[in-house]
């Protein structure tokens, strides 16, 4: 996906790469007898021609030379894996009225440095790339259409972590981490930039193999977020939970259980500033046949700062049920101080399917979202590609990808950037199918951000398949379509709604192992009367337009 916005200068592309350095010192140091290097890179040359139907600004057509070079470069030895991806993205772009070129860099890394084994594992991650920033342009943003509502955007994560596995009486793991994330302004968000650091410490004490009659676990984890912007405030969130089982017959036993939660913005003189403070404290049963098959039942009450949750009952459910070996479920309910809250994991993988969904509610805000992406992942790829037909179903629910492999969403979530506390309620449901000639990928999204420090409420359902069809050895067929609508709700800011589509008809072939030439068809449409909130509008295009493009291209692979 490429972007035309303000012409960028190359040397800025790899600038804010803090990792070299790191990273050289870290695989001198880990070099082992089995290390391994490898470096890939790929050159990609496209033609495309473009045909826009915009409401505001009527019919218009561009054509544009695309020239990508990338290089991919992984590191694997027995204490380190290392992954560095870069690329370069030119345009040159022509039309009745204007000619011009833009050249532009991305990058992104991943390594995990285990000199002890999981005694100790250090990681860092992070990446330089654009990135939607409007909730209503989700989906017909790229580097062809809607380009001023991408913003240029960097994040860091540096972490370090520890595991005590084999105790027989008490085990545990801890983490700690810095994350900083920072974009610029573009043309659409009326100026605003995300520049956030965030510190998070966290860590989990449960029992070991040889506690019989009491069963327990103790979590717990601090988040400070330094908001830059003048006035917003530092974003502080706590939270801890617990429960005890005492076994007294057989599979039964008597729970207690018990959670704190605070989140605050501190150095703040309105109501905003003040702790929402929540607890919650109950008993009840308890039904174990294993460490991963349990399921229980509590009677709870909470104490809260806000008058209207407290002294509130309500019943808890916390629920793990390994089904096989091949399927995993977890889920709980529960009460927090915006309401009702429930949570959800299950996971199934079979040789040929691999399906995953997750639902989670939580305080946070983008900065948060970008530093700690989730990863629902159903398809292991090469890091030198991305496309579905190179990719394969992993053969288990916990595999670890190789040096040179990644897990790939067939998926994305919508985000706006601006710095506002939301409790965001997400579920994403993604099936990966891979047989014989056929690699079926399907995702179904849905995202809900309700702004506590303003009346603002969006909503995002989104649904999207992709398909890569093996017509011979060297010939694909690819597709995909991905649709998405996105409200959003507010008394004193824009309201409105917005249907976005994209779709993709192509083939490619290869020639021996290096040369691939592709033809695509795209479609993108966007309608409604949706304005982006904090922004000045829709971009150029405006909030109704179609887009039809054909693209021939060529790919040389070397490796």
């Amino acid at each position: 996906m490429d972007i035309i916005t303000q012409n960028e200068a190359t040397k800025h592309c790899f600038a804010k790469a803090p990792l070299f350095a790191a990273l050289a010192a870290i695989l001198v140091s880990s070099t082992a007898a089995h290390a391994k290097l490898d470096i890939t890179a790929n050159a990609s040359a496209e033609s495309v021609f473009q045909d826009v139907d915009s409401e505001e600004n009527g019919t218009f057509s561009f054509t544009t030379l695309s020239v990508n070079p990338s290089v991919n470069a992984a590191y694997q030895s027995r204490t380190f894996n290392g992954l560095w991806q870069g690329k370069l993205t030119h345009l040159e772009r022509d039309n009745d009225d204007l000619s011009r070129e833009d050249t532009y860099g991305e990058y992104s890394y991943s390594a995990n440095w285990a000199p002890f084994d999981e005694a100790l594992v250090f990681q860092a991650s992070g990446a330089l790339s654009y990135q939607n920033a409007q909730a209503g342009n989700f989906l017909v943003s790229d580097f062809f259409t809607n380009a001023d509502a991408l913003a240029k955007t960097r994040s860091n994560r540096f972490g370090v972590s520890t595991t005590l596995s084999q105790g027989d009486w008490v085990r545990g793991t801890g983490q700690a981490s810095y994350s900083d994330v920072a974009s610029e302004r573009n043309a659409l968000n009326n100026g605003f930039a995300l520049d956030n650091d965030t510190y998070q410490v966290s860590g989990n004490l449960f029992n070991g193999d040889r506690a019989e009659y009491l069963i327990w676990n103790v979590s717990g984890s601090f988040q400070n977020t330094d908001r830059a912007q003048i006035g917003q405030g530092d974003f502080i969130s706590r939270n801890a939970s617990g429960f005890l089982d005492i076994h007294f017959f057989k599979n039964w036993a008597l729970r207690v259980t018990g959670t704190h939660e605070g989140n605050q913005i501190s150095d703040r003189n309105d109501t905003s500033s003040l702790v929402r403070k929540f607890n919650s404290y109950g008993a009840g049963l308890t039904y174990r046949q294993s460490p991963n098959r349990y399921i229980s039942i509590t009677a709870n009450t909470t104490d809260s700062d806000t008058q209207s949750d407290d002294s509130e009952s309500f019943v808890g459910v916390d629920l793990q049920w390994a089904l096989s070996t091949r399927t995993s479920i977890s889920a709980n309910y529960g009460r927090r101080f915006f309401g009702e809250t429930a949570g959800a994991n299950i996971s199934y993988n079979s040789k040929y399917l691999r399906t995953s969904f997750g639902y989670t509610e939580d305080v946070t805000n983008t900065s948060r979202l970008l530093a700690n992406p989730e990863n629902l992942g159903v398809f292991v790829c090469p890091v030198n590609s991305s496309a579905i037909a190179s990719c394969f179903q992993p053969n288990s629910l916990n595999y670890v990808p190789n040096a040179d492999e990644q897990f790939v969403q067939i998926t994305s979530q919508n985000l706006e950037f601006n710095d506002d506390i939301i409790v965001r309620k997400s579920s994403n449901f993604q099936i990966g199918y891979d047989f014989s000639r056929v690699t079926l990928g399907m995702s179904w999204r849905y995202s809900e951000d309700d702004a506590l420090d303003q009346d603002r409420l969006t909503r995002t359902y989104s649904v999207g398949s992709t398909l890569a069809y093996r017509i011979g050895s060297y010939t694909n067929l690819n597709a995909s379509v991905n649709y998405a609508n996105i409200t959003q709700r507010s008394e004193s800011l824009n309201s409105g709604e917005s249907d976005n589509w994209n779709a993709i008809l192509g083939v490619d072939r290869t020639f021996g192992r290096a040369l691939t030439v592709n033809a695509d068809l795209n479609y993108v449409d966007r309608s409604g009367d949706l304005i982006n909130g904090g922004g000045i509008g829709n971009g150029f295009f405006g909030a109704n337009f179609t887009d039809r493009r054909i693209t021939i291209g060529i790919t040389y692979t070397y490796q």
